[in-house]
């Protein structure tokens, strides 16, 4: 049997490199949710309104709930609540106007107390979101705004009509005498006038006196 040629080095299956091998790509770490407070059901406070005064005891409660409590406790009419809040701390024993103030000092509304019960006791609060910071407020000088005004303004008098002038009395021609004609002046003209509607009353009184048959 012949023998084969010697394969030379670097050819065929023998000659070939191996493929490099890939890696797998690192997963991306995974970090734990945060656990905010908001996220978490909110705890009930706790109200108490007695003869040292209005005291609540908080912890990650909601604004919501402890305004409705304070109103149920105290008579208090609250108005104008909108977005909740959480709250946390103990406010009081004291007067319920501090209290209040205290809690919702730093809220997101302004906090207005009308009336008086008795004893720094309120009747209402009234709550006004706060505007943000930067916030123009609307031009009074807008349409809408322009349109009220006017509509709410009382028209103006109506100005009487001025009287109607007198004809000035005529006067000479400026080209200059004309011959054989005297020249006259203005005033003599008014006289001239004057006189002639006398005699033209005088005539219409002497008409009515003496009608004819």
């Amino acid at each position: 049997m012949p023998a084969q040629p010697p394969i030379p080095a670097g050819s065929g299956a023998a000659g070939q490199k191996p493929s490099p091998v890939k890696k797998p790509a690192a997963a991306a770490p995974v970090y734990p949710k945060p656990d905010w407070p908001v996220d978490n059901q909110p705890t009930a406070a706790a109200v108490t309104w007695d003869s040292h005064g209005l005291f609540i005891n908080a912890s990650n409660s909601s604004l919501d709930q402890i305004l409705r409590e304070v109103s149920l406790e105290t008579g208090i009419k609250v108005e104008g609540m909108g977005a909740d809040e959480r709250i946390f701390g103990a406010y009081g024993p004291g007067p319920a106007n501090e209290v209040l103030g205290e809690l919702l000092d730093g809220s997101a509304y302004d906090v207005l107390m009308i009336g008086d019960q008795g004893e720094g006791t309120p009747r209402r609060i009234v709550l006004t979101a706060r505007t943000p910071a930067g916030a123009q407020p609307a031009s009074r000088n807008s349409p809408v705004a322009s349109a009220s005004n006017e509509e709410e303004s009382e028209p103006e008098p109506l100005q009487a009509e001025p009287p109607p002038l007198e004809p000035p009395p005529p006067q000479p021609s400026q080209s200059g005498p004309v011959p054989g004609v005297p020249v006259r002046t203005p005033q003599q003209i008014m006289e001239q006038m004057q006189q002639r509607q006398q005699e033209i009353q005088q005539q219409r009184q002497e008409n009515q006196q003496n009608p004819q048959n």
